[in-house]
């Protein structure tokens, strides 16, 4: 003879299901964004996961960190491109992404820095005076990687 909870339930009463567990914890889980969301596209040399974001859309996030980090003044937009005069251009790809070209004296970067989540093509000149690398995504890498540039351009202007 089996119990019956006191809640008329038939059910064990030592668990819930599955669908019981899914419910309870489906919650927004912020830092998973900074992965960004599968856009469905593939691009040849990048794992099954990786998608890419809409070019322009990615430049005008780009223009729009770079104003809000330095001077208004300091940030030069045409067509299809941002520039901080002398040190990065950021110009759209037509293969899609964003091209970025970054030119100062001991730039604070490792080869690795341009091999991140969201970047492809990246180069560190060996004496780390120039760097080219193509942004796919919008994400933490990204951010950080523009935050150190900026950061590096405010110190040494």
């Amino acid at each position: 003879m089996s119990k019956i909870p006191k809640n008329g339930d038939p059910k064990k009463g030592l668990g819930r299901g599955l669908g019981d567990l899914l419910a309870q914890h489906d919650t927004d889980l912020p830092f998973l964004g900074a992965y960004g969301a599968a856009s469905g596209e593939h691009e040849h040399g990048l794992p099954a996961s990786a998608g890419e974001d809409d070019s322009e859309q990615l430049l005008l996030a780009v223009e729009r960190f770079l104003r809000t980090t330095l001077k208004e003044a300091e940030v030069e937009t045409g067509g299809e491109g941002v520039s901080i005069s002398g040190f990065i251009t950021a110009s759209i790809r037509k293969e899609g992404g964003i091209s970025f070209t970054i030119n100062g004296s001991n730039l604070p970067l490792v080869p690795s820095d341009l091999a991140a989540p969201g970047m492809i093509a990246g180069n560190l000149a060996d004496d780390r005076s120039s760097a080219e690398v193509t942004m796919l995504q919008w994400g933490i890498e990204s951010r950080r990687l523009l935050s150190r540039m900026c950061e590096h351009h405010m110190l040494t202007q």
